[in-house]
């Protein structure tokens, strides 16, 4: 009888070993997944980053072909502005001879 309740108090000691690494087991499953989550969405947020980052530098490059073509305009503007000046008489010689 003794050598009985000695044999079962030996599993069951052998049992909650097999209990705990099972839970341990899944706790590192959980955590593993958890980890393989964040990765992912990590990996989701750099590829929405990059793609925003690609997007802002077209951006950046069609400002400043705007910008240049509009220094040429204001350029052309300027260059029409003074040749109208040269072929029409000055207003001050106009009122000048009234």
């Amino acid at each position: 009888m003794m050598q009985q309740n000695k044999q079962k108090h030996q599993q069951q000691q052998r049992k909650q070993p097999a209990h705990a690494s099972m839970a341990l087991r899944r706790k590192r499953l959980r955590l593993k997944r958890r980890e393989i989550m964040r990765r992912s969405d990590g990996a989701d947020m750099e590829m929405v980053n990059l793609k925003l980052y690609l997007e802002n530098r077209c951006i950046l490059e069609e400002n400043e072909r705007l910008r240049e073509k509009a220094t040429a305009l204001r350029r052309e503007n300027l260059a029409l502005l003074a040749d109208l000046r040269k072929m029409s008489p000055a207003p001050a010689t106009a009122t000048a001879s009234y």
